[in-house]
């Protein structure tokens, strides 16, 4: 018995995605695509790979993390041996800085997408507050680095600007009169700098509920409404919501999102990475929150 290298690549992107619809758009094909390939491994095995209810996937089964293990050397092998043929091949290795909203997009499956299409470039990443990206960027700690900074600051290049709003749960309205809980990533971050500045500025009482550098906790507490956060609009999605102006919260500026390259680095491979990253950030599409109060 042989198997696909297609469909164990797209098993793989299945797996690290958890979304059938994410790797069909990695792959360029349809939903119903993906799903045969996967069940094309499945029938081959005999088993099944994925817990799926309701065309969601839940979990790999023992089957499947088993699969994913051989799945990944398979195609790595696969991809170097290709890669080396080529008088064209992209190598390097690029560290890589991102602020720690990017883990509330898609960015697992983007790079997911770039090693698929470059396999022999190496990536280290690092998770951190946009104003410690900015300055380690400067001393040049990254090879590439994205970080947010005020509109107009012209610290790197510009992506997209994106308006803050403020967010809580589906249940949670902050009263008028008393002091604002506040959700918020550590110091450093530019979303944090932004609520504080503003409700400085309307001499609003505030203090701090929850703070943590995970993106998803941060969702979480906010969900299960513990307080006020803020975010860029496009990553507002249910069960959280934008807050409006009519409990005493003042208006929030737009923030740019941009990247940095080093200035001693493989500039092919950076320039590629950097390229691939910001068109897909640009080209992402927000779901509308699930109301407003």
């Amino acid at each position: 018995m042989n198997f696909d290298i297609d469909c164990l690549r797209t098993f793989v992107l299945v797996a690290d995605s958890m979304s059938f619809s994410r790797a069909a758009e990695t792959v360029g094909r349809s939903q119903s695509t993906v799903s045969q390939q996967i069940g094309k491994l499945e029938v081959q095995i005999g088993k099944s790979l994925l817990d799926r209810r309701k065309g969601r996937v839940f979990e790999l089964t023992s089957e499947g993390t088993k699969l994913l293990q051989y799945a990944r050397r398979m195609l790595q092998l696969n991809d170097e041996a290709y890669a080396s043929m080529s008088d064209d091949v992209l190598t390097g290795f690029v560290r890589l800085g991102v602020p720690l909203d990017f883990f509330g997009r898609d960015f697992t499956t983007w790079l997911a997408g770039f090693k698929a299409m470059h396999p022999m470039v190496g990536l280290e990443i690092e998770a951190n507050q946009s104003e410690n990206l900015m300055k380690r960027s400067a001393r040049g700690e990254f090879d590439l680095a994205f970080f947010k900074q005020d509109t107009g600051a012209k610290h790197g290049t510009v992506t997209l600007r994106e308006q803050l709003v403020w967010v809580a749960g589906a249940n949670y309205l902050p009263d008028a009169l008393q002091s604002i809980p506040l959700i918020l990533f550590p110091e450093g971050c530019a979303y944090r700098r932004c609520a504080i500045a503003a409700l400085g500025e309307e001499q609003r009482n505030w203090h701090l509920s929850f703070v943590s550098p995970s993106f998803e906790l941060l969702r979480a507490a906010a969900s299960e409404g513990m307080g006020v956060t803020v975010l860029a609009r496009s990553l507002v999605t249910a069960p959280l919501r934008i807050i409006n102006h009519n409990v005493r919260l003042p208006e929030l500026p737009t923030v740019e999102l941009v990247y940095s390259q080093g200035r001693h680095t493989n500039s092919r491979v950076v320039g590629e990475l950097a390229t691939y990253l910001a068109d897909n950030l640009a080209n992402c599409i927000s779901i509308p929150a699930s109301g407003a109060a």
